[in-house]
Order: C-alpha cells, then sequence, then structure tokens
C-alpha cells in the first residue's frame, strides 16, 4: 500500500467544506481519556460539514453535501432513552438545527443533494427528514444497529427505529470488503464517492459499527479529513493519552469505542495521514471546540 495520496487529475474539481454548529454537548474527561482528571468536563459542538462540489454541466448548479447533522432540534424527537442519556450529557444545546442554520445561511435544505453520516448516534444523526430530496449513506452494518442493536452497554448505545422512517432515499455502502473499495494513503479501504477523486469515504472502523470519515480535496495539495468521533480528544492522535474504559451497571467493561483496539489503529492512520509530507491535510474531529472556535466564520 502507498502511503501518498493521488495529484490532482487533468480537469480536477475541487470542494469547499464549511463547518455548521450542529449543537452542543459536555463530555466527562474520565469517559474519553487515561489517565484523567475525574472532575474535568467540556463544551464541545457536534459538527457537521457543508461541501460544495461545482456539479456537472448537466446540472447547472453545484451539489451540495452535508457530513453529520449533529443533534436533533427538538428534544421530543428523541427516544425516552436518548433522553435520559442526555442528562449525563449537561449542561447540552439543541437547535435550531442544521436544516434551519443552512437556511439562515441562505441555502435551502431541499438543495441538499447527499447527506453522509459517519455513525448513528444521537449526536451525529440530527433530523434527516429536514433534507428530503437527499440521498442518505451509511457505512455498512450501520442499520444493523436499529434491528439487534449492541445488548446491554452504555448509556449511548441507543438507536431510533423510526429515525428514517419520512426518508425514502437511504443507502446502505457496501461492505469494505467488495471490491469497490480501494486503499489510499495509509488506509486500507476508501470509496471515491463522485468518480472523480475530490471526494473519498474512508472506512474508519472502531467507534461503532459503519463508521465511516471523508477526505475531501481543496485544492492541489490541501486536503481535509473529517475524522467523526475516531477520537474525541486530540490528546489520543498525540499519543498523550490513552482510551478510557470503564465499569457499566451491568459489571461488563464499556470504552466509548465499541471495538478499542481498531479504534486505536484508526487513529493510529489519521496519524500517519497528518504526517505526509507532500500534502496538507488538515484532520478535523466532530467535536474538536478549539478548532470550531477559531473557524466558524470561514468558508473553505
Amino acid at each position: 500500500m502507498t502511503h501518498t495520496l493521488p495529484p490532482p487529475s487533468a480537469g480536477q474539481n475541487y470542494v469547499a467544506v464549511t463547518p455548521i454548529h450542529g449543537g452542543e454537548i459536555t463530555l466527562p474527561e474520565p469517559s474519553f481519556v487515561s489517565p484523567s482528571d475525574p472532575e474535568a468536563v467540556i463544551t464541545v459542538p457536534s459538527l457537521s460539514f457543508l461541501i460544495t462540489h461545482p456539479g456537472v454541466e448537466s446540472q447547472c448548479r453545484p451539489r451540495y453535501l452535508l457530513f453529520d447533522l449533529g443533534l436533533r432540534a427538538q428534544l421530543d424527537n428523541y427516544m425516552k432513552e436518548q433522553k435520559s442519556h442526555l442528562e449525563s450529557r449537561v449542561p447540552y444545546q439543541l437547535g435550531p438545527g442544521v436544516g434551519q442554520s443552512l437556511r439562515k445561511g441562505g441555502l435551502d435544505p431541499t438543495d441538499i443533494d447527499t447527506v453522509i453520516l459517519s455513525h448513528l448516534h444521537y449526536d451525529h444523526h440530527g433530523d434527516p427528514a429536514d433534507f428530503p430530496m437527499a440521498q442518505f449513506f451509511l457505512g455498512s452494518g450501520s442499520l444493523d444497529l436499529f434491528q439487534n442493536g449492541l445488548g446491554p452497554s452504555a448509556s449511548h448505545q441507543f438507536f431510533d427505529a423510526n429515525l428514517f422512517r419520512d426518508v425514502s432515499r437511504g443507502t446502505q455502502l457496501p461492505s469494505p470488503s467488495t471490491s469497490l473499495w480501494k486503499p489510499l494513503g495509509p488506509f486500507e479501504a476508501t470509496l471515491d464517492l463522485l468518480n472523480d477523486g475530490s471526494i473519498y469515504v474512508v472506512d474508519a472502523p472502531g467507534h461503532l459499527p459503519g463508521h465511516i470519515n471523508l477526505l475531501c480535496r481543496l485544492g492541489d495539495r490541501q486536503w481535509i479529513y473529517l475524522g467523526g468521533d475516531s477520537c474525541h480528544d486530540l490528546r489520543l492522535l498525540r499519543g498523550e493519552r490513552e482510551i478510557a474504559t470503564w465499569v457499566g451497571v451491568h459489571g461488563n467493561t464499556n470504552c466509548i469505542h465499541v471495538d478499542k483496539a481498531r479504534a486505536e489503529e484508526t487513529f493510529s492512520k489519521i496519524r500517519r495521514l497528518q504526517q505526509m509530507e507532500e500534502v496538507d491535510v488538515e484532520v478535523v474531529m466532530a467535536h474538536d471546540v478549539q478548532w470550531w472556535k477559531r473557524n466558524q466564520q470561514s468558508r473553505r
């Protein structure tokens, strides 16, 4: 496997990536990193990203995609188990919702062509029904969570089977073991989403079944990597902390990642991506509050 990213092709398409505030939750440090301060908490955004692609001539307009939708806009739209979990994440902020934020910025949610969800946790799936014209893409294995769940586990592992009830164009991506997925840079399985080298879906296992990331081409050498929940604390990427575990109410050992070893492998690959010399790759996680503070007014 080559650990480089492909150079731009003739007539290469580039994308613009704009962050959108999708609500806030408060994270207790002991649930995410070890060693930790048992009293430390941090309030973080749950980011969504608008990706603007120049489109094709037949469309006569750009193509608009979203990666993640943040939190739901209204508490009553959550299941009772999810409402209960949110009480462990106070203070939190719901609304105005990604759809309303788009309207405020001058883009109608019906103009969104594609929504890609990194995974199905409550703070990432938002309100799918707000995007009635979008094709939804989920990682392989995601939809099984609605039917089978994850058994006795931590309080964040509840999934609403009615989430896509009002969305008729949901699609689960094929398994990364199929030939549609190709190695790219440090990653074993990536999917060229639009077949033009501008947006790659990256298989990013560990956090939750079907967890995926995006690698987007911004310029000749400039890329941005949208890491979802690959890690929640950048000290993990820097090797300064380990992933935390804790004992749950059923006596089982819990972790914010369902497969701790694979999660470690994923952010090890992201670390190698950051270290590439031939390209400039900015890595952004979904809850990176410092990045949000620096970039909330930017349009890439």
